[in-house]
């Protein structure tokens, strides 16, 4: 058999798929070099290719191993404290936390209006969020407090750099106040302004949070809980956005927002303003506006100021509120307020790109220090008379001291000093209240 013919159907050999062994082939050209069928320099040449092609093959199965290897095995997870209980897959595939927050207060409530003294679950709240295939977002958040309520539940879409599309339940993007989670107000209980925010409704909002700026809007539906089978919902947009020109230090912060929302109520007809003294124990209205009926819409138009310097920090912010109404004349109502804080020991206010997040004790009880302790104080002023509509107005001075023993954990005390309420039912009244709390939030 030529030569030629005899490598030729070797190497075809070669190419077909490898069912025999590595010394069946060694056999093969050692029977054929012992025949004298091939030269010593064939012989040769046929042993390297061969040795050569068991390598790559070698190879390659060693590589196709560790790829299935890879793919099968389950990946590796994290488990960490810092914000929540959190779990998380190292690829970032995955992610699941679990968040809580329990307020507890007690007040003593002097002067007129008479309001019952006690103490009172403030919030019981626990809220599961998470990740999933990196892009996509989810939060499930229920107050236990108070009867039970859910709060911001919704999906997002988190493919973008910074940027959330959220579909859900959520609060609409105003006031500064807000927009920081009640377990780190500086005062017990946010400010008169209440009465202007803290809205929940089921939409669609987009939200970018950058060093130096933050921008959300959004478009919104009617809360969780209404149901009309007659009347249509209510629907309504809002948008906020935020500049902080000076954000480049953890204790030097200047911050400046503006905010507006405008909700159509026209079918349901009728709206509502009212707020407690800074103090949610006894549960009482000290100004109200009762039913505004013959309502069309209503539009709120908000400012926002806030800085760091250090131990020292301060914020403001203004909201006026129109009442466009059918047969009857327009409405306006006002607040603001101005507070600020100061840190006996070395610490400083957190912010985080357009909020306020929880101071952490830089030296904790029982690690050589004392926790850290912060003095507080707010003027607010809100406005609910205008026409015929008197649902009063009132001054609150409120002082307050907290005290972060250590992260997770707080303890506060404020006394809330109502100067005077003008108009409505409580009229010339004045009231004074000192309120504690006991908060743990994780």
């Amino acid at each position: 058999m030529p030569h030629s013919i005899l490598k030729l159907f070797f190497v075809v050999f070669l190419a077909l798929p490898l069912v025999s062994q590595a010394s069946e082939l060694r056999l093969l050209v050692d029977m054929l070099h012992e025949n004298g069928m091939v030269s010593e320099e064939q012989y040769g040449r046929l042993l390297a290719e061969l040795e050569q092609n068991q390598q790559q093959s070698a190879k390659e199965k060693q590589e196709i191993a560790e790829k299935l290897e890879l793919a099968t095995q389950p990946p590796e997870v994290e488990v960490t404290t810092k914000g929540g209980l959190r779990v998380r897959t190292t690829d970032g595939e995955f992610e699941t936390r679990l968040r809580g927050r329990l307020m507890i207060d007690a007040a003593d409530y002097m002067g007129k209006p008479e309001m019952g003294d006690g103490t009172n679950i403030r919030r019981a709240r626990l809220a599961w969020t998470g990740r999933m295939y990196k892009d996509w977002g989810f939060q499930l958040d229920y107050d236990f407090a108070d009867g039970g309520k859910l709060r911001d539940s919704f999906v997002s879409y988190l493919g973008f750099e910074d940027t959330r599309l959220r579909m859900g339940l959520m609060e609409i993007p105003f006031q500064l106040q807000y927009r920081s989670s009640s377990s780190n107000s500086q005062l017990i209980e946010r400010s008169l302004l209440g009465a202007f925010g803290g809205d929940r409704y089921i939409g669609v909002m987009a939200d970018t949070k950058k060093q130096h700026w933050t921008a959300a809007a959004g478009l919104f539906g009617e809360t969780a809980t209404r149901q009309n089978p007659i009347v249509d919902e209510g629907w309504g947009v809002g948008a906020r956005f935020t500049v902080a020109p000076i954000n480049n230090e953890k204790d030097r912060l200047l911050h400046f927002g503006i905010a507006s929302m405008y909700r159509n109520v026209e079918d349901v007809g009728v709206i509502e303003f009212s707020d407690e003294p800074e103090a949610r124990v006894a549960g009482n209205n000290i100004v109200d506006t009762g039913d505004i009926d013959n309502t069309k819409s209503f539009t709120r138009y908000g400012l926002e100021w806030a800085m760091i310097r250090g131990r020292l920090s301060a914020q403001s912010e203004y909201v006026l509120t129109t009442v466009d109404r059918n047969n009857a004349e327009n409405l306006q109502f006002s607040g603001w307020h101005f507070q600020t804080g100061f840190f006996l020991t070395d610490d400083s206010l957190n912010y985080e790109r357009g909020d306020f997040g929880s101071p952490s004790p830089n030296k904790r009880l029982g690690d050589g220090g004392i926790g850290a302790w912060e003095l507080t104080l707010r003027y607010s002023s809100l406005d609910l008379n205008d026409k015929l509509i008197d649902g009063g107005e009132i001054q609150n001075i409120t002082y307050g001291v907290n005290w972060y023993p250590v992260p997770m954990l707080r303890f506060s005390a404020n006394y809330i000093d109502v100067l005077n309420v003008t108009g409505g039912d409580n009229h010339g009244k004045e009231q004074r209240i000192f309120l504690v709390r006991s908060q743990w939030a994780f």
